[in-house]
């Protein structure tokens, strides 16, 4: 659902400044101050909340909505900049589409956390239990990673099937024109050349095979 508060409202580049600056950590009231003279916003103000200024009740409610959905998308395109870094979260093993490297990401981290709970756990029936959970996990990777592999396998036949086809098509074709009576067609006059008509017929039946 749209948000339909004051600092929802406001264009996209003023909201851009507004998310920015409560990131730095500016307080209500030094935004407040900023964002009250700018004329887009008393248009807004004017056009949908009588005139009612912006106060602090309005920055709170964004600070606990859009400005929470903005960080998390900001971390989300941060983690998929530093995937393809090698001196960030990244790694030169994280190779392969966005989605092969997030399960790779994962995979690591989940092997990380598991030993720290382990090496934890000094009750055997505790560090059994989870091993038992960790397992669950691991196996959930597991399925999405053969079935990555089967994914790109049939990428790869349907490839070599396509190329197949192109190379049996072509070597008809020439075995086409080594036909006497195509050839005839073809080559009317060897000194001149190709007429217009002889290279419409070649490019009709280029068309058909």
């Amino acid at each position: 659902m749209a948000r339909k508060g004051k600092i929802a409202r406001l264009p996209h580049s003023i909201r851009e400044q507004v998310n920015q600056r409560l990131q730095d950590g500016h307080d209500a009231k030094s935004l407040i101050e900023w964002l009250s003279p700018m004329p887009e916003v008393q248009t807004v103000l004017e056009k949908h909340f009588e005139n009612q200024p912006i106060n602090a009740v309005n920055l709170t409610e964004w600070r606990q909505g859009g400005f929470r959905e903005w960080q998390q998308q900001h971390l989300a395109l941060q983690l998929v900049e530093n995937l393809d870094d090698e001196n960030a979260l990244g790694h030169k093993d994280l190779t392969g589409p966005l989605t092969a490297k997030l399960a790779h990401w994962v995979a690591v981290h989940l092997a990380a956390s598991a030993q720290a709970m382990v090496a934890q756990e000094e009750d055997p029936k505790t560090r059994w239990l989870r091993l038992g959970e960790l397992c669950s996990q691991l196996s959930r990777l597991r399925r999405g990673d053969i079935f990555s592999e089967r994914l790109s396998l049939e990428h790869e036949r349907l490839a070599l099937e396509k190329l197949n086809t192109d190379d049996e098509r072509e070597k008809a074709f020439w075995k086409w024109t080594e036909r006497p009576d195509i050839r005839e067609k073809l080559f009317p006059d060897k000194d001149h050349g190709l007429s217009p008509e002889t290279l419409e017929k070649i490019e009709r039946e280029l068309k058909l095979m």
